[in-house]
């Protein structure tokens, strides 16, 4: 399995759009933020000529807020830790994430392959943070090799991560209007069955309630947190509105750490602790 080993410093040309409070990249947890965005670049500001003129602009807006929902995330715990980004989902996070973590180890989600079964070539607790965006939902290429996958790459996890470090794992949740926006009718079946598997032409996307993931985490690992991305905004196009779009993102800032609301996040980061 081939993999990116990269060190904290920065690459060349422009910094990342992240800072600490001193104007320095920084180690402490609660300095190193993502900027917010309160309201739609570009598109919103010029009207709605721009808008209907722009083939697909609400995608790549509701990308961006789930990048700085997420990566705001990791830097909490990303100061001055030796961190592997497992699968390279969100690489501008990678980015963010670099000059503020004591080490960086990238593995593309590529050298994780399609099989029903994950091995990464780190020795046991190599790592005091690993964090997985936007990959854990595509592994396998079925039903069967997407739970297996999913099982043995939380083994792995466990496994490379030292005693009392931190993982962070995105999942896509069924329960939340996302997933009724793709069709998932009855999330209480999903908790009984188990995980849900959509396959398109792109791959597979796996659904997965937070019991049904919990399932599968091993027995080392215990969940000390959770947030939602995307609990309003289940149509990207929403953010494109004139004020309604202002509105969800605020609302979405608001929402990613505070229950109830939370739980019905599109993605879910679950926050677990190596205890033993």
């Amino acid at each position: 399995m081939g993999c990116v080993s990269g060190s904290t410093k920065a690459p060349p040309g422009p910094s990342p759009p992240l800072r600490s409070a001193s104007g320095t990249s920084g180690t402490a947890e609660s300095t190193a933020r993502p900027p917010r965005i309160l309201e739609p670049p570009g598109l919103l500001r010029e009207g709605a000529g721009a808008l209907a003129r722009a083939l697909d602009p609400h995608v790549d807006l509701a990308i961006e807020l789930v990048d700085r929902l997420a990566g705001e995330v990791v830097l909490r715990h990303a100061g001055g830790r030796v961190a592997l980004d497992l699968g390279h989902g969100a690489p501008r996070v990678t980015e963010w994430v670099r000059p503020r973590a004591g080490a960086l180890t990238v593995v593309d989600a590529l050298d994780l392959g399609r099989g029903a079964e994950v091995r990464l070539p780190f020795a046991d607790a190599s790592f005091e943070l690993v964090y997985s965006l936007r990959t854990l939902p595509h592994l396998g290429h079925d039903e069967p090799t997407s739970t297996a996958a999913a099982g043995s790459v939380l083994s792995e996890i466990a496994r490379v991560l030292a005693p009392g470090g931190t993982a962070l794992c995105q999942i896509d949740n069924p329960r939340s209007l996302f997933g009724l926006y793709h069709g998932i009718r009855h999330p209480i079946t999903a908790i009984e069955r188990g995980a849900l598997v959509v396959e398109s032409e792109h791959g597979i996307t796996r659904f997965d309630t937070l019991p049904g993931f919990l399932r599968l985490v091993p027995a080392s690992l215990e969940m000390t947190d959770l947030h939602g991305l995307r609990v309003f905004t289940a149509l990207p196009r929403l953010l494109v509105l004139p004020i309604l779009g202002r509105l969800f993102f605020r609302l979405e800032w608001f929402a990613r750490d505070r229950a109830p609301f939370r739980q019905f996040g599109a993605h879910l980061i679950v926050v677990l602790r190596r205890v033993s």
